[in-house]
């Protein structure tokens, strides 16, 4: 069964009359491909849970309410070093057209995670506090401070000041709240202080006062701290399923700290957890608040939609997916989807197929489609030769042509790429004289080919003279890649003749049988 499945079938057995997944992230940049893995983990076991017939919620929230804390390597420090310590939420646009810097790349985001299937309900972190609903959960957390500083304290073995207080104001008087500390609270209103020093990357103006830490429709007070406001969004919300990274996830780690609020503060059952393992480039964990690895957008530049889902889909949640665009692995990807869509449409006979069919099925968009049969090896084939339009088009694979090129011009190895030599190659000087012979007989072949000719049928003639002069398959073809291309290898050579204009072929072949 397929893990997704798997998960659905153990919370359904729970009985709860309904269930709500979310999943978040804060926007600090460009969001990298990572960060994709969780939303479709997620929407997998949402998808699934529906598919079993319970009801279920997908919600997901950007922390647009969260410091910028680090500037992106491609904004302007002198434009944007000054709202450093400030929330997300407050700093104007990179771009016009959105309200602010949050909303910018979270639409970008957005727009990526819906292109590959997933459309979860988008919640504002920001909102969320602005509507009044975190407001009493707040005061039940400055109410029971003193349980979770010894919660930090037992979690990390050190102790925790007694004036410390698990909620972050924003100053009135410079916006940040990287700066801020909460040192009391008398049940209506916290103490704060906007420290000059508190961190490195900017500094606090100094205030100090009392302000009440409830927001409403006017304004947003300040927010908890995130290990805090985890669970805290849990219990405001109704969440019963949520995951994260495995640094999340491990002991010690954010989410254990989450669990014992849950239990001994809040009262709220801690949701059913989906650790899941980091989605690498290269071997290597990105940063959305640095700028640094692919981004989700791009990603989209590299593979079409249902293959970036597929890439998603189809690797088990504990299992890491290592994204080395560079070699065979995207042609390989490709025939992968393929064969799950060939278990899909003809019928799984064993349980191994029947799980690359619900792979191909999760994997669809909106609605299921066939994939073309031609394969992409092939593709990549046909988009270096002159005119094969309407091939690529016979074969369904207009589509994927785009990614054939950019694979082609951005990660393909040498050895797959070609171009028609505009002169005779001098390579053509070391060929046999049977291959010699061989080209000077095809050019003759070629001035009596019909108009239209059979390319399955062109590639037997071609073979069958071949052997006629004394040469086995590979001297014969590669007498055709020498005189051409000027490698020894290459496409399927009747595709690639019947590309060409016949009379350049005629003169090519005729000049190195010479």
């Amino acid at each position: 069964m397929f893990w997704a499945d798997e998960i659905a079938e153990h919370l359904r057995n729970r009985r709860f009359a309904s269930e709500w997944v979310d999943d978040m992230k804060t926007p600090s940049g460009k969001i990298h491909v990572g960060a994709l893995r969780g939303v479709v983990i997620h929407d997998l076991v949402y998808k699934a849970l529906r598919d079993a017939g319970v009801n279920a919620r997908y919600t997901y929230i950007f922390d647009d309410h969260d410091p910028m804390d680090a500037l992106p390597v491609y904004l302007s420090d002198a434009e944007f070093g000054p709202y450093l310590g400030q929330p997300l939420f407050t700093i104007p646009s990179p771009v016009s057209g959105f309200s602010n810097y949050a909303q910018y790349y979270a639409q970008d985001f957005s727009q990526v995670f819906q292109a590959i299937g997933c459309y979860p309900e988008i919640i504002w972190a920001s909102e969320l506090y602005r509507s009044g609903f975190m407001n009493e959960v707040i005061a039940e957390v400055l109410d029971q401070a003193a349980e979770i500083r010894q919660i930090y304290a037992e979690m990390y073995d050190r102790p925790v000041a007694a004036d410390w207080y698990p909620f972050q104001p924003y100053c009135p008087a410079c916006g940040k709240v990287s700066t801020t500390e909460t040192d009391d609270w008398n049940g209506q209103e916290v103490h704060m202080i906007c420290r000059p020093d508190k961190v490195k990357f900017t500094q606090g103006c100094g205030y100090e006062g009392w302000l009440s830490p409830f927001s409403d429709e006017r304004h947003v007070a300040g927010k908890l701290p995130w290990k805090v406001e985890w669970p805290a969004k849990w219990k405001v919300l109704g969440v019963t399923v949520e995951g994260a990274g495995k640094d999340h996830m491990s002991a010690g780690g954010s989410h254990d700290l989450a669990a014992q609020i849950c239990q001994r503060v809040l009262d709220y059952p801690l949701p059913y957890a989906l650790p899941y393992e980091f989605f690498l480039v290269g071997g290597k964990k990105m940063s959305s608040s640095r700028g640094l690895g692919s981004s989700a957008q791009e990603m989209l530049e590299i593979l079409p939609p249902e293959i970036l889902r597929f890439l998603m889909v189809r690797t088990r949640l504990n299992s890491a997916i290592d994204f080395e665009p560079e070699g065979e692995t995207i042609p390989r990807l490709f025939d992968d989807y393929q064969r799950c869509a060939r278990a899909y449409y003809e019928g799984a006979t064993n349980p191994l197929e029947e799980d690359l069919a619900r792979i191909f099925e999760l994997s669809a968009i909106d609605r299921l489609v066939a994939p073309p049969t031609g394969r992409f090896a092939t593709l990549c084939q046909w988009v270096q030769m002159p005119d094969m339009t309407a091939e690529i088009a016979a074969a369904g694979l207009e589509t994927w042509a785009p990614y054939a090129r950019v694979w082609l011009e951005r990660f393909a190895p040498e050895e797959d790429r070609f171009t028609v030599s505009c002169v005779l190659p001098t390579s053509v000087g070391g060929l046999l004289p049977a291959q010699k012979s061989f080209l000077a007989q095809l050019a003759v072949m070629l001035e009596d080919l019909p108009s239209v000719a059979d390319p399955e049928l062109l590639q037997s003639q071609i073979y069958d003279l071949g052997k006629a002069a004394g040469l086995n398959g590979k001297q014969t073809f590669s007498a055709i890649y020498l005189s051409l291309l000027d490698k020894d290898h290459g496409p399927k050579a009747a595709w690639l003749l019947l590309s060409l204009e016949r009379n350049f072929l005629v003169v090519r072949f005729r000049a190195a049988g010479a």
